[in-house]
């Protein structure tokens, strides 16, 4: 057996120097993507993305002003000859409205609301006829149309010649009024409770009504009014009063304020609509649907 010479020993000296420093290399990159885990410590959870995206937030809708209720709690009422027709307004970036029908003077109530055209909020709602209703209404998009049925409710369709006569508050912009000739600015920000009949037409502000004449509003000498109606060219309004363990009625002109009636037992803060029938005043307000005899 031959001895190795002293190159060789350099040789195999070097090639275990230089496999002891590859082993401690690999053991530090070992250990840097595997550190050791207190089992006792937190740690983040992981997170996976699978293509989700997250929901935009839904808009809040804005905020009803003093002495009015939320858009969409707002209320409408008509008597007819016949048929009886109330709604809740709902809003286009809110709650759904709801279009109801009484044929037995609102011992009973029929949902007619036109889901299928895509209603978002009723602007107004008038009988006009013993058993035939008319309304504004925002649609898809939040579009105003005038739909009319002859049907009882269970089927509405548009007519722009209604749209074009038709006076109502602009579904997207409270602060305006939209009349025959033009729109005109509410005398508030936050416009509500409007009516119309005949060349008469009111609206509520901040718990103040108002009277539209030519197009010119006139404050009304009543506070912390809830609804109103047109009787010719006078406005009947309920409002809250000390007099009153209810909702106070009063007839209304720009110079006199004439109470006519209590419907006692009625909350004054609740959302409320009111019609006149004759000399009957109806009131539909939370949950019931009362009558008041007016002189």
């Amino acid at each position: 057996m031959r001895s190795w010479g002293p190159s060789r020993w350099i040789a195999t000296a070097a090639i275990a120097l230089l496999a002891i420093v590859v082993g401690v290399l690999a053991y530090a990159a070992y250990q840097r993507a595997n550190p050791d885990i207190d089992p006792d410590a937190a740690v983040p959870a992981p997170s996976f993305s699978l293509g989700v995206q997250t929901p935009a937030a839904t808009p809040t809708p804005t905020p009803a002003a003093p002495g009015a209720v939320a858009l969409d709690a707002q209320r409408f009422l008509s008597i007819g000859g016949i048929q009886w027709w109330r709604a809740t307004a709902g809003a286009c970036d809110g709650a759904a409205p709801l279009i109801e029908r009484s044929p037995d003077r609102g011992e009973t109530w029929f949902d007619v609301t036109p889901t299928y055209r895509g209603i978002l909020q009723v602007q107004s709602l008038d009988a006009f006829s013993a058993e035939d209703a008319e309304m504004v209404a925002a649609m898809a998009g939040c579009e105003t149309q005038a739909l009319r049925t002859y049907t009882y409710g269970e089927f509405w369709e548009p007519y722009p010649e209604v749209l074009a006569a038709s006076r109502f508050v602009v579904a997207s912009d409270a602060a305006t009024v939209v009349l025959p000739s033009g729109p005109v600015p509410a005398p508030c920000a936050q416009a509500w409770g409007f009516r119309a009949s005949g060349d008469t037409a009111a609206l509520l502000c901040e718990g103040s009504a108002w009277r539209l004449s030519a197009e010119e509003w006139e404050q009304l000498p009543v506070e912390r009014a809830v609804a109103l109606t047109i009787d010719g060219t006078d406005v009947l309004v309920a409002h809250g009063s000390s007099d009153c363990a209810g909702i106070a009625l009063a007839r209304a002109t720009p110079e006199s304020l004439s109470p006519v009636g209590c419907a006692e037992g009625l909350d004054p803060s609740a959302p409320t609509a009111i019609d006149l029938s004759g000399s009957d005043l109806h009131l539909w307000s939370a949950d019931s649907l009362s009558v008041v005899a007016i002189p």
